[in-house]
């Protein structure tokens, strides 16, 4: 019934802490935290009890373990203990078992509940008291197999790399064409290397990889006169910028910052009226060029955002609304376009980045917006929302950390905050 605990220990404020200090977690059920204050336990054996008639000596028959109970005495407090008691209220009165993280010892145990009283007070506010009656439910946690989300989408957009300069090497070409067609794809493959040097000066790259993109850079405007009669090593040579460009940044988050704009290259070109021959080789070659900048950007940011290590569920669902959203668009323009294959292209990149993080961020708490009136310190924010106590800086913190704040003792005051809903300040 029970199995490994999940959560770590409360720490203590002492270092020679008791044994059952050293085990105690923070408690919850299905996900709901609640902080604890006291329990009782009730258990036994089921005795079927026979008197017979004219005997003073009873017959009792052991029938087995009796399911365990356990009454908890706890609450949930804070600014926002309004949305952390109805999240445990949802989870109390939900069908079926769930998963309880026992406070004592961390075992997740398997329970329904059978009763419970909530207790709130105008003497006491910002706190609701809650009496719960868990009874044991003999039921598994079911194990289910899972996928390797971020794997499995890392490996998709490298697949769509590869393949982007051998599609490029088909549909580009300038030979035997009019000059202007040449100059017009010139220019942009000097847009698309003046974009790339743009965003890599936003990412802080430095050693090796600053390196290589400088080395990459070197290739483009100089020897576009070649490169653009050798279409194959042109998209090599375009992917691989665009890959140089990620890798300045050793920070996941940096590098969804530093792409985006590649991924939204030639949002501002016109198109090219297909009047002649000529000017249809010219809005090819323009089509190509502008495709496969925003395929590689695209699956470096699947990659990118594959190896981000999400803290809650409305930070996930931002960062992939927000990509998601650049696929979308370029899909639906691929396909109004005929484009059938590139279409695809950014569909199976929009799948990939919306399962992996999907998957990955289903098990985090939900996060909440707060919009302090001033300017003020982190930490004075962290205690007003969840309380004083040990974790109070962890939460000040995590607080700077989401919302990249420049000085922790200066969050300005009118902006909204993300907020993660977790356990207070215990």
């Amino acid at each position: 019934m029970a199995i490994v605990p999940q959560q770590s220990p409360v720490p203590s404020t002492s270092p020679a802490a008791p044994a059952w200090r050293q085990r105690y977690v923070q408690g919850s059920f299905r996900g709901a935290p609640f902080v604890t204050q006291q329990r009782e336990r009730v258990g036994g054996r089921r005795i079927a009890l026979f008197e017979l008639p004219f005997r003073d000596t009873p017959v009792g028959e052991d029938l087995g373990r009796r399911a365990r109970e356990a009454t908890i005495d706890c609450f949930v407090h804070g600014a926002d203990y309004m949305d952390r008691r109805d999240a445990l209220i949802d989870a109390i009165e939900a069908f079926g078992p769930g998963t309880l993280v026992d406070p004592w010892t961390g075992e997740q145990l398997q329970v329904f509940v059978d009763d419970y009283r909530l207790v709130e007070s105008t003497d006491e506010g910002g706190i609701a008291r809650f009496t719960i009656l868990f009874r044991e439910s003999g039921a598994e946690a079911k194990l289910g197999a899972s996928s390797d989300t971020a794997a499995l989408a890392s490996s998709t957009a490298a697949s769509v790399s590869a393949a982007l300069p051998g599609d490029f090497a088909d549909r580009f070409s300038v030979d035997k064409a009019a000059s202007f067609v040449e100059d017009a794809a010139s220019g942009l493959v000097d847009a698309f290397a003046l974009t790339a040097e743009l965003s890599a000066a936003t990412s802080g790259g430095l050693g090796q990889a600053l390196r290589s993109f400088e080395s990459g850079l070197r290739l483009l405007p100089g020897g576009t006169a070649s490169l653009l009669r050798a279409p194959l090593s042109l998209g090599q040579t375009i992917v691989g910028l665009v890959s140089a460009v990620s890798a300045l940044s050793s920070q996941p988050r940096a590098r969804l910052r530093t792409l985006e704009p590649l991924a939204r290259f030639g949002a501002d070109l016109d198109a090219v009226p297909r009047t002649t021959p000529a000017r249809t080789r010219q809005a090819d070659n323009q089509d190509a060029i502008v495709h496969i900048v925003r395929a590689a950007a695209g699956a470096e940011l699947v990659a990118a955002a594959a190896t981000i290590r999400w803290t809650n569920q409305a930070d996930a669902a931002e960062a992939r609304d927000r990509l998601t959203a650049i696929f979308d668009g370029h899909a639906l323009e691929s396909a109004d376009a005929g484009e059938d294959a590139r279409a695809e292209i950014f569909d199976t990149l929009r799948t990939a980045l919306a399962r992996d993080i999907g998957a990955r961020s289903a098990g985090l708490a939900r996060g909440y917006r707060y919009t302090p009136r001033a300017t003020e310190p982190a930490l004075a924010i962290a205690q007003r929302l969840h309380g004083f106590g040990r974790t109070m800086e962890a939460s000040a913190d995590a607080i700077v950390a989401m919302n990249k704040v420049r000085h922790p003792g200066f969050v300005p005051g009118g902006v909204a905050l993300d907020i993660m809903a977790g356990a207070a300040n215990g």
